[in-house]
């Protein structure tokens, strides 16, 4: 059970000015009170929401709102307002998210040069995900000759491009002993033609 939902907190106005009270007539009793909302999971603060503020008698305890407020208060209110900061904290979401996202930029940057330089200089045990006549199947560099690559093909097949993660877990070791050849230029096409004859490249991992 995932808990979410709104929370608010009181913030604290560098400059604690205090009014007299027109309704109940006590002196100095009135302040200005700011709350700043925030969604949360689990209790902890995702991203800001809202922020409130208001005046609040100590001792009758009427509260009045930006437009219920006579204009010298009302200028002070803004003021404070604008002085009255929510915590950082309250941005842990976000910063979290950003963080997420360029590591995930990152990771697809270092993906695509490290798989430039797997083209460039192939290994033996190179595995490439192949996508071809709408199935998923994995190839296996077996060896490499000049400018002429030697894959054992996968025994199976998925429908699903997720599929794949489970032939590798479950059936690591199930190739076929027949071999296919591509050149580099076979390769190349494969990589960057969606359609390519000989099927598309995915993605290339090396141990």
């Amino acid at each position: 059970m995932i808990i979410f939902g709104t929370r608010a907190k009181i913030l604290n106005s560098k400059e604690m000015l205090s009014y007299d009270c027109e309704n109940c007539n006590s002196k100095g009793t009135v302040t200005f009170l700011f709350l700043a909302r925030y969604f949360h999971i689990f209790w902890i603060p995702i991203f800001p929401t809202s922020k409130k503020g208001m005046s609040q008698c100590s001792h009758c305890k009427q509260i009045l709102y930006a437009n219920e407020m006579s204009p010298k208060m009302k200028q002070d209110y803004f003021m404070a307002s604008a002085k009255a900061k929510r915590p950082i904290t309250h941005y842990f979401g976000l910063f979290v998210i950003g963080l997420l996202c360029c590591m995930i930029i990152f990771t697809i940057y270092q993906n695509s040069v490290n798989e430039t330089e797997y083209l460039a200089n192939p290994k033996v045990d190179d595995l490439y995900k192949i996508e071809k006549n709408d199935t998923y199947t994995l190839y296996k560099v077996y060896e490499v000759k000049g400018d002429t690559l030697i894959f054992k093909t996968h025994s199976m097949s998925t429908k699903k491009y997720s599929g794949l993660s489970d032939l590798l877990k479950k059936y690591k070791n199930d190739y076929a002993d027949a071999t296919i050849k591509f050149t580099k230029d076979q390769i190349k096409s494969m990589q960057h033609d969606t359609n390519s004859k000989f099927g598309k490249i995915y993605s290339i991992k090396r141990d």
